[in-house]
């Protein structure tokens, strides 16, 4: 059950009943009934992982806890000396430490368990002699013992950060530990957020699920726009876009031209930002419906004017997860400041600052690779983007002087336009790194693209050759179109409350056109079938 099939709807309808049936205090239960309900509509394997994951999170949480109240009544005792109460402090501040970092690695072990996994069974499979060819020489795996089987649980990746997040976040008393352990397993298995995140922390969302929300009619309906939107985006542009994207790309070697991949790799773009932020409006709608605001995890990226404010507009919720629980705790560490003082001694001020910067970037780019998968083709592209924000912040000092003796207005506005443009080419090159699966096949399709520029495409009629039609491919650039628009809009205030601000008639014909453009224009019915979310696989 994903948010496009027919009982997803039913399911919600009777969540949303339910939940404004139920007394107040009890409504978090419904909402646990139903991500339960959720959860095993994909299947029951994962979900005993899933439990036992998140019961030693709460019992890591709970015992941290107990340690900081048992250290706050030690240090209540009269007559203690100043270094007494710090070495109580460093005592309970050591034992909670170490039940933080032996349950944080055993979930991170399970989650990169299950990203690799496949790779490790399919080795073994294969060594063992369990793997044999089929007649049409597919891989045949049924010969398999029943613990060569990787479960991989559904939103393992997002579930997994979120409980880190919350036990550092309890670890370093900027959290309560959740007593109720229903409660906790219902902020973790919230099915909004299952699918694919946004990396919700428990101090905003966890208070919100728990308090229960009245039925409030002007929620209902920004909630149902919301939805709407994402809707459009995913049905109307995304998929209809993957099907040129998934043409082009899946016959690389096919292709003898160069402009098609570079058209392919720019719908890929827009593609991807459709499908991953559609999800997010489905999701935050859902939530607003219930009266729970959903972290917001995109802010109109493709008009940043930087690779750095491309990324704090873009998955906004894993940048931030990157940046509190990896990013700062390593610029911070004795030993990263033990190595800034080396630099500053033996080299100087700028490289002393720069290192502190340099080091954990890296670390953090590369491990955000590795997140959205194992292959080299992600580690390259996770490289590719910590050398750009590296670049940009230890040569920001020669970039200004540059521009000043280029003359450029930094103030225009059509220098903005261009930084647009220029961050979209870099994120759309880094699209050309992961697309094709494989770091040959990249290389592959840039020499291609330098090796001829056949712009007659554009007029010959060849784009029609790739799974749309003329009237698809004219449909997905009036989607385009609507997209931008509408978000230039959103750049300027609310658009719903503009909406609010007409009165019934206009309000409701916007609602018409809205809903009828998913239902007629989307990609769906007799002859098509949804492509699943982009990032339901991490």
């Amino acid at each position: 059950m994903t948010f496009l099939s027919g009982i997803f709807f039913v399911f919600l309808f009777v969540t949303c009943l339910l939940y404004f049936i139920f007394p107040l205090k009890a409504r978090w239960f419904v909402l646990l009934l139903s991500s339960v309900v959720f959860y095993l509509s994909w299947g029951w394997q994962a979900l005993p992982v899933v439990l036992v994951t998140s019961l030693m999170v709460y019992l890591a949480a709970r015992r941290i806890d107990t340690i900081y109240a048992k250290q706050d009544e030690e240090l209540k005792r009269e007559g203690m000396t100043p270094a007494e109460k710090k070495e109580c402090k460093l005592r309970a501040k050591k034992r909670a430490k170490r039940v933080h970092m032996l349950v944080s690695a055993l979930v991170i072990l399970v989650l990169i368990y299950t990203k690799t996994g496949s790779k490790i069974m399919n080795s073994l499979g294969s060594l063992l002699g369990y793997d044999v060819l089929n007649a049409a020489g597919e891989l045949d795996t049924s010969a398999r013992p029943v613990w060569m089987t990787v479960i991989v649980p559904l939103g393992i990746s997002y579930y997994t950060f979120s409980m880190v997040g919350y036990l550092a976040d309890v670890y370093w008393r900027k959290d309560k530990a959740e007593k109720n352990f229903l409660k906790f397993l219902t902020w973790v298995l919230f099915f909004p957020k299952i699918l694919q995140g946004p990396i919700a922390r428990h101090k905003k969302l966890g208070a919100q699920i728990n308090e229960g929300h009245a039925f409030e009619y002007e929620r209902v309906c920004f909630g149902v726009q919301l939805a709407l939107w994402g809707y459009f985006k995913k049905l109307v542009i995304a998929d209809r876009l993957s099907i040129f994207v998934n043409s082009v790309f899946g016959n690389v070697y096919g292709e003898s031209g160069s402009l098609i991949f570079v058209i392919a790799a720019i719908f890929g773009s827009i593609q991807l930002y459709c499908d991953f932020s559609g999800c997010m409006d489905m999701a935050g709608g859902f939530c607003q419906i219930l009266g729970i605001d959903l972290e917001k995890n995109f802010n109109h990226p493709f008009f940043s004017k930087s690779a750095a404010e491309f990324w704090r507009r873009w998955h906004i919720t894993l940048g931030a997860w990157f940046k509190d629980y990896i990013y700062m705790p390593l610029a911070i560490s004795p030993r990263m400041m033990n190595i800034a003082k080396w630099f500053k001694t033996h080299v100087g001020p700028r490289a002393s600052k720069n290192v502190m910067t340099i080091i954990p970037t890296m670390i953090v780019w590369i491990l955000t690779g590795l997140w959205h998968g194992t292959g080299y083709n992600y580690l390259a592209w996770g490289i590719y983007w910590g050398l750009l924000m590296i670049l940009s912040i230890v040569f920001a000092p020669e970039i200004k002087k540059l521009t000043r003796l280029l003359r450029i207005n930094t103030e225009a506005r059509s220098w903005g336009v261009v930084q647009m443009i220029r961050t979209f080419i870099i994120f759309t090159f880094a699209r050309l790194i992961t697309i094709p699966g494989h770091l040959q096949t990249t290389w592959d399709i840039l020499k291609q693209i330098c090796k001829q520029f056949d712009i007659w495409i554009l007029f010959d009629g060849t784009l029609f050759n790739y799974g749309l039609n003329g009237k698809n491919f004219f449909m997905a650039m009036l989607g385009i179109f609507v997209l931008w628009c509408v978000s230039m809009l959103q750049e300027r205030g609310s658009v719903r409350e503009m909406i609010a601000r007409n009165n019934i008639v206009v309000r409701w014909l916007i609602y018409y056109v809205a809903f009828f453009s998913v239902i007629i224009f989307g990609i769906w019915g007799a002859g098509f079938s949804n492509v699943a979310f982009t990032y339901m696989q991490y």
